[in-house]
Protein backbone atom coordinates (compact mmCIF):
# COMPACT_ATOMS: atom_id res chain seq x y z
CA UNK A 1 0.00 0.00 0.00
CA UNK A 2 2.77 2.58 1.21
CA UNK A 3 4.61 1.73 -2.31
CA UNK A 4 1.15 2.13 -4.29
CA UNK A 5 1.10 5.52 -3.05
CA UNK A 6 4.00 7.05 -3.37
CA UNK A 7 3.81 5.77 -6.87
CA UNK A 8 0.72 8.54 -6.92
CA UNK A 9 3.27 11.06 -4.86
CA UNK A 10 5.84 10.97 -7.39
CA UNK A 11 3.96 11.20 -10.41
CA UNK A 12 1.71 14.40 -9.00
CA UNK A 13 5.51 16.28 -8.18
CA UNK A 14 6.07 15.08 -12.06
CA UNK A 15 2.96 16.78 -13.42
CA UNK A 16 3.88 19.91 -11.07
CA UNK A 17 7.59 19.92 -12.52
CA UNK A 18 6.78 19.53 -16.26
CA UNK A 19 4.00 22.27 -15.64
CA UNK A 20 6.76 24.57 -14.00
CA UNK A 21 9.40 24.03 -16.87
CA UNK A 22 6.53 24.93 -19.96
CA UNK A 23 6.73 28.73 -18.68
CA UNK A 24 9.50 31.03 -19.64
CA UNK A 25 12.23 31.25 -18.82
CA UNK A 26 12.70 27.52 -19.24
CA UNK A 27 10.32 27.95 -21.88
CA UNK A 28 10.05 24.14 -22.85
CA UNK A 29 6.44 24.99 -24.02
CA UNK A 30 5.87 21.52 -25.67
CA UNK A 31 6.08 19.98 -22.40
CA UNK A 32 2.50 21.29 -21.61
CA UNK A 33 1.06 18.91 -23.85
CA UNK A 34 1.69 16.14 -22.31
CA UNK A 35 2.18 17.60 -18.21
CA UNK A 36 -1.22 16.98 -16.35
CA UNK A 37 -1.71 13.49 -18.04
CA UNK A 38 0.61 11.97 -14.57
CA UNK A 39 -1.78 13.99 -12.83
CA UNK A 40 -4.79 13.03 -14.38
CA UNK A 41 -3.89 9.83 -13.49
CA UNK A 42 -3.84 10.00 -10.19
CA UNK A 43 -7.22 11.83 -9.74
CA UNK A 44 -9.11 9.43 -11.70
CA UNK A 45 -7.72 6.33 -9.97
CA UNK A 46 -8.00 8.23 -6.80
CA UNK A 47 -11.15 9.06 -4.03
CA UNK A 48 -11.91 12.74 -4.34
CA UNK A 49 -9.73 13.22 -0.82
CA UNK A 50 -6.72 11.60 -1.91
CA UNK A 51 -7.28 13.56 -5.39
CA UNK A 52 -6.92 16.85 -3.58
CA UNK A 53 -3.81 15.75 -2.12
CA UNK A 54 -2.20 14.97 -4.96
CA UNK A 55 -3.10 18.22 -6.56
CA UNK A 56 -1.84 20.47 -3.84
CA UNK A 57 1.40 18.24 -4.90
CA UNK A 58 1.48 19.00 -8.25
CA UNK A 59 0.55 23.19 -7.70
CA UNK A 60 3.24 23.08 -4.83
CA UNK A 61 5.90 21.73 -6.78
CA UNK A 62 4.84 24.37 -9.83
CA UNK A 63 4.59 27.50 -7.89
CA UNK A 64 7.32 27.28 -5.69
CA UNK A 65 9.46 26.12 -9.12
CA UNK A 66 8.18 28.99 -11.33
CA UNK A 67 7.46 31.04 -8.79
CA UNK A 68 10.87 31.13 -6.67
CA UNK A 69 11.60 34.41 -7.09
CA UNK A 70 8.69 35.78 -5.35
CA UNK A 71 10.80 35.37 -1.91
CA UNK A 72 13.78 37.54 -3.84
CA UNK A 73 11.20 40.34 -4.14
CA UNK A 74 9.69 40.21 -0.63
CA UNK A 75 13.11 39.68 0.77
CA UNK A 76 14.35 42.73 -0.89
CA UNK A 77 11.15 44.46 0.90
CA UNK A 78 11.01 43.38 4.27
CA UNK A 79 14.42 42.71 5.00
CA UNK A 80 13.55 39.12 6.30
CA UNK A 81 14.40 35.88 5.45
CA UNK A 82 11.77 33.90 7.89
CA UNK A 83 9.08 37.01 6.74
CA UNK A 84 9.68 36.39 3.34
CA UNK A 85 9.37 32.67 3.26
CA UNK A 86 6.83 32.60 5.36
CA UNK A 87 4.78 35.35 2.88
CA UNK A 88 6.16 33.09 -0.33
CA UNK A 89 5.08 29.51 1.05
CA UNK A 90 1.55 31.26 1.89
CA UNK A 91 0.78 32.34 -1.86
CA UNK A 92 2.28 29.22 -3.37
CA UNK A 93 -0.13 27.35 -1.30
CA UNK A 94 -3.04 29.61 -2.22
CA UNK A 95 -2.42 28.79 -6.02
CA UNK A 96 -1.56 25.03 -5.32
CA UNK A 97 -5.35 25.14 -3.92
CA UNK A 98 -6.89 25.78 -7.67
CA UNK A 99 -4.52 22.58 -8.68
CA UNK A 100 -6.05 20.69 -5.73
CA UNK A 101 -9.36 21.62 -6.36
CA UNK A 102 -9.29 20.75 -10.26
CA UNK A 103 -7.66 17.27 -9.35
CA UNK A 104 -10.67 16.56 -7.07
CA UNK A 105 -13.29 18.35 -9.20
CA UNK A 106 -12.44 15.30 -12.05
CA UNK A 107 -12.44 12.74 -9.63
CA UNK A 108 -15.27 13.50 -8.11
CA UNK A 109 -16.66 13.04 -12.03
CA UNK A 110 -14.76 10.23 -13.27
CA UNK A 111 -17.62 7.24 -13.51
CA UNK A 112 -20.78 9.26 -14.45
CA UNK A 113 -19.71 10.62 -17.79
CA UNK A 114 -18.10 9.44 -21.61
CA UNK A 115 -14.31 9.93 -21.70
CA UNK A 116 -15.13 12.82 -24.37
CA UNK A 117 -17.41 14.64 -22.25
CA UNK A 118 -15.10 14.03 -19.35
CA UNK A 119 -12.32 15.57 -21.62
CA UNK A 120 -14.38 18.51 -22.00
CA UNK A 121 -15.65 19.09 -18.27
CA UNK A 122 -11.92 18.41 -17.11
CA UNK A 123 -10.63 21.40 -19.71
CA UNK A 124 -13.24 23.57 -19.12
CA UNK A 125 -13.24 23.26 -14.71
CA UNK A 126 -9.48 24.90 -15.65
CA UNK A 127 -10.88 27.52 -17.00
CA UNK A 128 -12.64 28.74 -14.94
CA UNK A 129 -10.60 28.05 -11.68
CA UNK A 130 -7.63 29.79 -13.52
CA UNK A 131 -9.84 32.66 -14.47
CA UNK A 132 -11.27 32.85 -10.74
CA UNK A 133 -7.76 33.15 -9.88
CA UNK A 134 -6.64 36.06 -12.22
CA UNK A 135 -9.31 38.25 -10.01
CA UNK A 136 -10.39 36.44 -6.79
CA UNK A 137 -8.83 38.20 -4.06
CA UNK A 138 -7.26 41.32 -5.56
CA UNK A 139 -6.07 38.24 -8.42
CA UNK A 140 -3.35 36.59 -9.39
CA UNK A 141 -2.93 36.63 -13.37
CA UNK A 142 0.74 35.18 -13.34
CA UNK A 143 1.31 31.77 -15.61
CA UNK A 144 -2.02 31.50 -16.54
CA UNK A 145 -1.02 27.53 -18.29
CA UNK A 146 -1.82 29.33 -22.08
CA UNK A 147 1.26 32.14 -21.79
CA UNK A 148 3.46 28.47 -21.38
CA UNK A 149 2.94 28.62 -25.17
CA UNK A 150 3.92 32.15 -25.97
CA UNK A 151 6.69 30.92 -27.59
CA UNK A 152 4.13 28.67 -30.58
CA UNK A 153 2.78 31.70 -32.36
CA UNK A 154 0.33 29.68 -34.80
CA UNK A 155 -1.40 28.01 -31.35
CA UNK A 156 -2.19 31.07 -29.36
CA UNK A 157 -3.77 33.10 -31.88
CA UNK A 158 -7.03 31.65 -30.78
CA UNK A 159 -6.74 34.42 -28.49
CA UNK A 160 -8.64 36.84 -30.08
CA UNK A 161 -11.74 34.85 -30.14
CA UNK A 162 -10.89 33.13 -26.49
CA UNK A 163 -8.38 35.19 -24.82
CA UNK A 164 -5.77 33.48 -22.55
CA UNK A 165 -8.09 31.22 -21.30
CA UNK A 166 -8.98 29.52 -24.78
CA UNK A 167 -5.11 28.14 -25.42
CA UNK A 168 -5.68 27.08 -21.52
CA UNK A 169 -8.63 25.09 -22.44
CA UNK A 170 -7.15 23.21 -25.61
CA UNK A 171 -3.69 22.79 -23.74
CA UNK A 172 -5.86 20.45 -21.41
CA UNK A 173 -8.72 18.86 -23.19
CA UNK A 174 -5.82 17.52 -25.72
CA UNK A 175 -3.74 16.27 -22.20
CA UNK A 176 -7.12 14.56 -20.81
CA UNK A 177 -7.73 13.00 -24.17
CA UNK A 178 -4.08 11.80 -24.28
CA UNK A 179 -4.69 10.09 -21.05
CA UNK A 180 -7.90 8.12 -22.38
CA UNK A 181 -6.15 7.58 -25.32
CA UNK A 182 -3.00 5.73 -23.22
CA UNK A 183 -5.17 3.87 -20.68
CA UNK A 184 -6.80 2.59 -24.07
CA UNK A 185 -4.27 2.36 -26.68
CA UNK A 186 -5.92 -0.12 -29.33
CA UNK A 187 -8.75 2.23 -29.48
CA UNK A 188 -7.38 5.47 -31.37
CA UNK A 189 -10.30 7.50 -31.47
CA UNK A 190 -9.30 9.73 -29.10
CA UNK A 191 -5.49 10.28 -30.36
CA UNK A 192 -7.30 11.42 -34.17
CA UNK A 193 -10.06 13.67 -32.17
CA UNK A 194 -7.17 15.54 -30.06
CA UNK A 195 -4.94 15.77 -33.49
CA UNK A 196 -7.84 17.28 -35.38
CA UNK A 197 -8.26 19.76 -32.28
CA UNK A 198 -4.32 20.38 -32.58
CA UNK A 199 -4.38 20.85 -35.96
CA UNK A 200 -7.65 22.79 -36.35
CA UNK A 201 -6.00 25.29 -33.94
CA UNK A 202 -3.01 25.67 -35.72
CA UNK A 203 -4.69 26.20 -39.52
CA UNK A 204 -7.25 28.73 -38.13
CA UNK A 205 -3.89 30.59 -36.70
CA UNK A 206 -2.11 30.54 -40.05
CA UNK A 207 -4.70 32.38 -41.29
CA UNK A 208 -4.52 34.87 -39.16
CA UNK A 209 -0.99 35.33 -39.16
CA UNK A 210 -1.51 35.47 -42.76
CA UNK A 211 -3.92 38.81 -41.98
CA UNK A 212 -2.27 40.48 -39.33
CA UNK A 213 1.62 40.28 -41.08
CA UNK A 214 3.79 42.76 -39.54
CA UNK A 215 3.02 45.50 -41.93
CA UNK A 216 -0.95 45.42 -40.92
CA UNK A 217 -2.05 49.00 -40.65
CA UNK A 218 -0.85 52.49 -40.84
CA UNK A 219 2.70 52.84 -40.02
CA UNK A 220 4.09 55.34 -37.47
CA UNK A 221 7.65 55.44 -35.92
CA UNK A 222 8.04 54.64 -32.40
CA UNK A 223 10.98 55.44 -29.46
CA UNK A 224 11.52 53.37 -26.68
CA UNK A 225 13.62 53.43 -23.43
CA UNK A 226 15.03 51.14 -21.37
CA UNK A 227 16.99 53.68 -18.76
CA UNK A 228 17.90 50.50 -16.49
CA UNK A 229 18.15 52.25 -13.10
CA UNK A 230 19.08 49.96 -10.20
CA UNK A 231 16.17 49.44 -7.89
CA UNK A 232 17.72 50.56 -4.89
CA UNK A 233 18.81 54.22 -6.75
CA UNK A 234 14.63 55.03 -7.84
CA UNK A 235 14.02 56.29 -4.53
CA UNK A 236 16.95 57.51 -2.94
CA UNK A 237 17.15 61.21 -3.21
CA UNK A 238 21.01 61.28 -3.79
CA UNK A 239 20.29 59.71 -7.21
CA UNK A 240 18.33 61.94 -8.74
CA UNK A 241 20.64 63.92 -10.77
CA UNK A 242 22.25 60.47 -11.74
CA UNK A 243 18.45 59.11 -12.93
CA UNK A 244 17.54 62.44 -15.14
CA UNK A 245 21.30 62.59 -16.80
CA UNK A 246 20.58 59.26 -17.66
CA UNK A 247 16.82 60.06 -19.27
CA UNK A 248 18.68 62.67 -20.71
CA UNK A 249 21.58 60.58 -22.45
CA UNK A 250 18.77 58.46 -23.89
CA UNK A 251 16.68 60.80 -24.95
CA UNK A 252 20.09 61.98 -27.50
CA UNK A 253 19.92 58.75 -29.37
CA UNK A 254 16.48 60.01 -30.93
CA UNK A 255 17.44 64.13 -31.36
CA UNK A 256 16.90 64.84 -35.20
CA UNK A 257 14.84 61.98 -35.66
CA UNK A 258 11.58 63.68 -34.93
CA UNK A 259 9.88 60.30 -34.51
CA UNK A 260 5.86 59.71 -34.12
CA UNK A 261 5.81 58.20 -30.23
CA UNK A 262 8.48 58.04 -27.74
CA UNK A 263 7.67 55.68 -24.83
CA UNK A 264 9.35 55.74 -21.28
CA UNK A 265 9.15 53.39 -18.71
CA UNK A 266 6.81 53.35 -15.17
CA UNK A 267 7.91 55.54 -12.70
CA UNK A 268 10.99 56.88 -14.95
CA UNK A 269 10.91 60.51 -13.36
CA UNK A 270 12.12 60.36 -9.47
CA UNK A 271 9.71 62.78 -8.11
CA UNK A 272 6.36 64.58 -8.58
CA UNK A 273 6.47 65.51 -12.53
CA UNK A 274 3.35 68.04 -11.49
CA UNK A 275 5.02 70.18 -9.08
CA UNK A 276 9.16 69.63 -9.75
CA UNK A 277 11.19 72.56 -11.92
CA UNK A 278 13.57 70.10 -12.44
CA UNK A 279 11.45 67.10 -13.79
CA UNK A 280 9.36 69.57 -15.59
CA UNK A 281 12.76 70.83 -17.42
CA UNK A 282 14.03 67.45 -18.55
CA UNK A 283 10.72 66.49 -20.21
CA UNK A 284 10.90 70.02 -21.74
CA UNK A 285 14.27 68.66 -22.69
CA UNK A 286 13.39 65.08 -24.16
CA UNK A 287 9.75 65.66 -25.36
CA UNK A 288 11.27 67.60 -27.69
CA UNK A 289 12.37 64.79 -29.99
CA UNK A 290 8.77 63.00 -30.63
CA UNK A 291 5.50 64.19 -31.24
CA UNK A 292 4.27 62.59 -28.35
CA UNK A 293 6.07 61.21 -25.47
CA UNK A 294 5.09 59.15 -22.85
CA UNK A 295 6.64 58.89 -19.55
CA UNK A 296 6.10 57.49 -15.93
CA UNK A 297 5.72 59.54 -12.89
CA UNK A 298 3.98 59.70 -9.56
CA UNK A 299 0.54 61.60 -10.24
CA UNK A 300 -1.27 63.60 -7.41
CA UNK A 301 -4.54 64.96 -7.79
CA UNK A 302 -7.19 65.92 -4.50
CA UNK A 303 -4.30 65.06 -2.27
CA UNK A 304 -4.14 61.50 -3.61
CA UNK A 305 -1.07 59.90 -5.02
CA UNK A 306 -1.30 57.55 -8.25
CA UNK A 307 1.03 56.05 -10.50
CA UNK A 308 0.60 57.61 -13.58
CA UNK A 309 1.36 58.02 -17.23
CA UNK A 310 1.75 61.30 -18.28
CA UNK A 311 1.61 62.17 -22.81
CA UNK A 312 3.82 65.08 -23.27
CA UNK A 313 3.42 67.14 -26.09
CA UNK A 314 6.91 68.13 -28.59
CA UNK A 315 6.17 71.49 -27.10
CA UNK A 316 6.47 70.21 -23.33
CA UNK A 317 2.98 70.42 -22.74
CA UNK A 318 0.77 67.79 -20.60
CA UNK A 319 -1.48 66.66 -22.87
CA UNK A 320 -3.60 64.34 -19.94
CA UNK A 321 -2.82 61.29 -18.24
CA UNK A 322 -3.75 57.62 -16.74
CA UNK A 323 -3.63 56.22 -13.63
CA UNK A 324 -2.78 52.99 -13.03
CA UNK A 325 -6.52 51.01 -12.37
CA UNK A 326 -5.50 48.07 -10.85
CA UNK A 327 -2.67 47.74 -7.99
CA UNK A 328 -0.22 45.42 -7.04
CA UNK A 329 -1.10 44.49 -2.55
CA UNK A 330 2.11 45.28 -0.94
CA UNK A 331 3.46 46.56 -4.07
CA UNK A 332 2.02 50.01 -4.32
CA UNK A 333 -0.16 49.85 -0.95
CA UNK A 334 -0.56 48.04 2.29
CA UNK A 335 -3.57 46.61 3.38
CA UNK A 336 -4.17 47.13 7.14
CA UNK A 337 -1.24 49.87 7.14
CA UNK A 338 -1.07 50.17 10.75
CA UNK A 339 -0.12 46.74 11.52
CA UNK A 340 2.13 46.17 8.54
CA UNK A 341 3.73 49.41 7.51
CA UNK A 342 7.02 48.81 9.54
CA UNK A 343 7.67 46.24 7.70
CA UNK A 344 7.96 47.36 4.32
CA UNK A 345 10.63 50.40 3.84
CA UNK A 346 10.46 51.04 0.24
CA UNK A 347 6.92 51.68 -0.08
CA UNK A 348 6.66 53.91 2.86
CA UNK A 349 9.03 56.50 1.30
CA UNK A 350 6.45 56.81 -1.01
CA UNK A 351 2.93 56.07 0.42
CA UNK A 352 -0.24 53.94 -1.07
CA UNK A 353 -0.94 54.65 -4.51
CA UNK A 354 -4.69 55.07 -4.84
CA UNK A 355 -6.31 53.29 -7.68
CA UNK A 356 -7.44 55.12 -11.28
CA UNK A 357 -10.78 55.22 -12.29
CA UNK A 358 -10.41 54.74 -15.99
CA UNK A 359 -8.53 53.69 -18.41
CA UNK A 360 -7.21 57.05 -20.54
CA UNK A 361 -6.64 57.05 -24.15
CA UNK A 362 -4.11 59.62 -25.13
CA UNK A 363 -5.03 60.78 -28.52
CA UNK A 364 -3.04 63.22 -30.95
CA UNK A 365 -3.17 63.91 -34.28
CA UNK A 366 -3.41 60.60 -36.17
CA UNK A 367 -1.91 58.83 -32.93
CA UNK A 368 -4.56 56.27 -30.35
CA UNK A 369 -2.57 55.19 -27.78
CA UNK A 370 -3.82 53.25 -25.25
CA UNK A 371 -1.22 52.83 -21.73
CA UNK A 372 -1.01 50.17 -18.96
CA UNK A 373 1.30 50.13 -16.66
CA UNK A 374 3.04 47.40 -15.27
CA UNK A 375 0.56 44.59 -13.69
CA UNK A 376 -2.74 45.91 -15.43
CA UNK A 377 -1.21 43.95 -18.58
CA UNK A 378 -2.02 40.95 -16.36
CA UNK A 379 -5.97 41.63 -16.77
CA UNK A 380 -6.57 40.96 -20.62
CA UNK A 381 -10.13 42.82 -19.88
CA UNK A 382 -8.45 46.44 -18.87
CA UNK A 383 -6.62 46.13 -22.46
CA UNK A 384 -9.81 45.13 -23.97
CA UNK A 385 -11.49 48.54 -22.48
CA UNK A 386 -8.65 50.51 -24.15
CA UNK A 387 -9.35 49.08 -27.81
CA UNK A 388 -13.23 49.12 -27.47
CA UNK A 389 -12.85 52.81 -26.22
CA UNK A 390 -10.86 53.62 -29.80
CA UNK A 391 -7.03 53.04 -29.16
CA UNK A 392 -5.32 52.30 -32.25
CA UNK A 393 -1.88 50.75 -30.32
CA UNK A 394 -1.10 49.28 -27.20
CA UNK A 395 2.05 50.15 -24.71
CA UNK A 396 2.96 48.78 -21.65
CA UNK A 397 4.98 50.53 -18.88
CA UNK A 398 6.85 48.64 -16.41
CA UNK A 399 9.67 48.69 -14.14
CA UNK A 400 11.11 45.00 -13.53
CA UNK A 401 14.34 45.79 -12.05
CA UNK A 402 12.04 44.70 -8.59
CA UNK A 403 12.40 41.24 -9.97
CA UNK A 404 16.56 40.96 -10.68
CA UNK A 405 17.56 38.53 -13.33
CA UNK A 406 15.03 36.18 -12.23
CA UNK A 407 12.20 34.01 -14.29
CA UNK A 408 9.90 36.88 -13.36
CA UNK A 409 10.58 39.33 -16.35
CA UNK A 410 10.03 37.02 -18.75
CA UNK A 411 7.13 35.67 -17.33
CA UNK A 412 5.79 38.92 -17.04
CA UNK A 413 6.82 40.18 -20.54
CA UNK A 414 4.58 37.12 -22.55
CA UNK A 415 1.62 38.54 -21.72
CA UNK A 416 2.07 41.22 -23.35
CA UNK A 417 2.20 39.10 -26.26
CA UNK A 418 -1.54 37.64 -25.79
CA UNK A 419 -2.33 41.32 -24.86
CA UNK A 420 -1.43 41.72 -28.34
CA UNK A 421 -3.33 39.10 -30.02
CA UNK A 422 -6.37 39.69 -28.01
CA UNK A 423 -7.24 42.73 -29.50
CA UNK A 424 -5.05 42.15 -33.04
CA UNK A 425 -2.96 45.61 -32.16
CA UNK A 426 0.96 46.32 -32.27
CA UNK A 427 2.31 46.80 -28.38
CA UNK A 428 5.35 48.55 -27.20
CA UNK A 429 6.46 47.45 -23.89
CA UNK A 430 8.96 50.42 -21.87
CA UNK A 431 11.00 48.62 -19.05
CA UNK A 432 13.10 50.28 -16.26
CA UNK A 433 14.80 47.04 -16.83
CA UNK A 434 13.21 43.80 -18.00
CA UNK A 435 12.29 43.12 -21.77
CA UNK A 436 11.61 46.01 -23.70
CA UNK A 437 9.82 45.35 -27.19
CA UNK A 438 8.02 45.93 -29.92
CA UNK A 439 5.34 42.92 -31.14
CA UNK A 440 2.84 42.45 -33.75
CA UNK A 441 -0.36 41.63 -34.17
CA UNK A 442 0.00 38.32 -34.21
CA UNK A 443 2.30 38.33 -31.18
CA UNK A 444 5.31 38.25 -33.51
CA UNK A 445 8.31 40.19 -30.98
CA UNK A 446 9.72 42.21 -33.78
CA UNK A 447 12.50 43.66 -31.51
CA UNK A 448 13.59 43.44 -27.92
CA UNK A 449 15.95 44.14 -25.68
CA UNK A 450 17.85 41.84 -22.69
CA UNK A 451 17.35 42.28 -19.61
CA UNK A 452 19.78 44.93 -17.20
CA UNK A 453 21.02 46.68 -20.24
CA UNK A 454 21.03 50.51 -20.74
CA UNK A 455 19.57 51.37 -23.74
CA UNK A 456 17.26 53.02 -26.69
CA UNK A 457 16.07 52.13 -29.95
CA UNK A 458 13.88 53.04 -32.42
CA UNK A 459 11.03 50.82 -34.36
CA UNK A 460 8.29 50.84 -36.88
CA UNK A 461 5.06 50.52 -35.43
CA UNK A 462 1.16 50.00 -36.92
CA UNK A 463 -1.32 51.59 -36.10
CA UNK A 464 -5.06 49.86 -37.01
CA UNK A 465 -9.16 50.39 -35.97
CA UNK A 466 -9.89 46.65 -36.24
CA UNK A 467 -12.30 44.59 -33.27
CA UNK A 468 -11.71 41.12 -32.55
CA UNK A 469 -13.96 38.63 -31.06
CA UNK A 470 -12.96 38.91 -28.21
CA UNK A 471 -13.27 42.57 -27.59
CA UNK A 472 -16.85 42.22 -28.63
CA UNK A 473 -17.63 39.05 -26.29
CA UNK A 474 -14.75 39.90 -23.21
CA UNK A 475 -14.66 37.04 -21.37
CA UNK A 476 -17.72 35.18 -22.71
CA UNK A 477 -15.53 32.07 -23.60
CA UNK A 478 -14.31 32.24 -19.52
CA UNK A 479 -17.88 32.81 -18.27
CA UNK A 480 -19.32 29.48 -21.27
CA UNK A 481 -16.96 27.26 -19.27
CA UNK A 482 -17.80 28.50 -16.15
CA UNK A 483 -21.73 27.99 -16.90
CA UNK A 484 -20.78 24.16 -18.29
CA UNK A 485 -18.67 23.79 -15.20
CA UNK A 486 -21.41 24.22 -13.07
CA UNK A 487 -23.91 22.47 -14.81
CA UNK A 488 -21.76 19.09 -14.74
CA UNK A 489 -20.97 19.58 -11.20
CA UNK A 490 -25.23 19.84 -10.33
CA UNK A 491 -25.56 16.76 -12.90
CA UNK A 492 -22.85 14.43 -10.96
CA UNK A 493 -24.86 15.51 -7.58
CA UNK A 494 -28.52 14.71 -9.34
CA UNK A 495 -27.11 11.42 -10.73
Amino acid sequence: MRKFRLKYFFLSILSGLLIALSFPKINAFYLAWIAFIPLIYCSLRNCVRNSLIYGFISGMVCSAFSLYWIFSVLEYNTNSYIQSFAASGILWAYLSLYFSLWSGIISFSRRHFHPVLSSLFGACAWVTLEFIRTYFLTGFGWNSLGYSQSSFVHIIQIADIAGVYGVSFVIVFINMLLYYWLQDSKNKRYLVLSAALFFAVILYGSVRIGKYNPTYGEKISVGVVQPNIDQYKKWNDSYIDYILQTLGNNAEYFKDKNIDLLIYPETALPGYLQNDLKLQNTVNDISSFSKLTLIGSPGFYNELIYNSIFAVKQDGTILNSHNKNHLVVFGEYIPFRKILAKYFGVLNSLGDFSKGQAMQIFRYNNLAVGATICSENFFPDLSRKLVVNGSKILTNHTNDAWFFDSFAPYQHFVMNIFRAIENRKNLIVSANTGISAVIDSSGNVLTKTKINENLSFISDAYQNEDITIYDRIGDGFSYLCSAFTLFIIILVFVL
